[in-house]
C-alpha cells in the first residue's frame, strides 16, 4: 500500500506552484506579486491534497481541475489587463511540466507513477532542470533581440510612483527637439496614476480632443508647468503634436534617466498588453 504524506505533498506542491508562477510571470512580463503568488501556490497545494481524500473525489474531474487552476492564476494575477493571456500561459506550463515529471518518472521510475519515495529522487531534479531552460532559453530569446526587450519602468513625481514595463524600441528615437531629452511614450491610463483629480480629467480628454486643446486648457487651469508638446512624425502622420509631462524621476531598466519626459497616449501602447510604455533603445 502506498502511503502518501498530507504536510509532504502541501510542501512540494507549494514550492512548485510558485516557481511555475514565477515562470509564467516571466514569460507575460508580468510583475511578481509575490505575497499574492504564495497565496496562490498555497491554494493550490490545498487543492492537491484535497483531491486525494475518497470524500472529495469529484475534485478530480477535468472541471474542477481546470478551475482550480483558472483560480491560482485569479489570486496570483487578478486585476491586471493582461489576465486572460497570463491564466492560458500558466496552464500551458503546468501542462508542460506535467509532461517532464512523467517523462523523469518513467526514466527514474520506470512506471510513469511517482512514489513517495521517489518523490525528492525524480520531481525535485526534473523541476530544477526544467526551471533552468526555461531561464537559458529566455536569457538566449533576450540576446537574440539586441537592444530591445522588455524593462522595468519606474516614474516618480511627487509622492506618487508609477511601475509599468516597457518595451526598448529600436524605432523610437523621439526625444524633445528644444532640450533633447528623451521621450517615453505611455498610454494614458498607465500614466493617470501620477495626476491629481483635476489634472486627471482634463488629460483624460485627449480621447477625444487634440493635444495642443488639452495642453491649451491645461495652461489656462493652472496646470501647465509641467507639460509641453513635443512634435513627431509617423507612417502617415506630418507635423502632430505629443503631450508630454515632466516627472521628477525616471528609471528605465534600473537607471535614472535624467530629463525624460513622458509623452501621453490616448490608447494603450501594447495590443498583447504585456508592456505599458516604449522607450528608445
Amino acid at each position: 500500500m502506498q502511503v502518501i504524506y498530507a504536510d509532504t505533498l502541501f510542501f512540494f506542491n507549494l514550492i512548485i506552484n510558485y516557481v511555475l508562477l514565477l515562470v509564467t510571470a516571466k514569460i507575460c512580463h508580468s510583475p511578481a506579486r509575490r505575497l499574492r503568488f504564495a497565496a496562490a501556490a498555497a491554494f493550490g497545494a490545498a487543492y492537491a491534497v484535497a483531491v486525494l481524500y475518497p470524500s472529495l473525489a469529484f475534485l478530480s474531474s477535468w472541471a474542477v481541475k481546470l478551475a482550480a487552476g483558472v483560480a491560482v492564476a485569479l489570486i496570483a494575477f487578478g486585476g491586471q489587463r493582461a489576465f486572460i493571456r497570463q491564466v492560458l500561459v500558466f496552464l500551458a506550463v503546468t501542462a508542460a511540466f506535467g509532461g517532464a515529471v512523467f517523462a523523469g518518472s518513467l526514466l527514474f521510475g520506470g512506471t510513469g507513477r511517482l512514489s513517495s519515495s521517489a518523490v525528492v529522487r525524480v520531481l525535485l531534479p526534473v523541476f530544477v532542470i526544467s526551471y533552468a531552460v526555461l531561464t537559458l532559453l529566455f536569457r538566449r530569446a533576450a540576446r537574440g533581440r539586441g537592444p530591445g526587450g522588455v524593462v522595468p519602468l519606474a516614474v516618480r513625481s511627487g509622492s506618487r510612483e508609477i511601475r509599468l514595463r516597457a518595451l526598448r524600441d529600436t524605432g523610437n528615437s523621439l526625444v524633445d527637439p528644444l532640450t533633447g531629452r528623451p521621450v517615453v511614450i505611455v498610454g494614458l491610463n498607465d500614466i493617470a496614476p501620477l495626476f491629481d483629480t483635476p489634472v486627471r480629467r482634463i488629460v483624460e480628454q485627449l480621447r477625444h480632443a487634440s493635444a495642443v486643446e488639452v495642453f491649451e486648457k491645461l495652461g489656462r487651469e493652472g496646470f501647465g508647468s509641467r507639460f509641453r508638446l513635443v512634435p513627431y512624425s509617423a507612417v502617415g502622420v506630418t507635423g502632430g503634436m505629443l503631450l508630454t509631462y515632466r516627472p521628477d524621476a525616471v528609471e528605465i531598466g534600473g537607471k535614472l534617466s535624467r530629463g525624460a519626459l513622458l509623452a501621453v497616449s490616448p490608447n494603450s501602447v501594447s495590443d498583447s498588453l504585456s508592456y505599458a510604455a516604449l522607450v528608445g533603445a
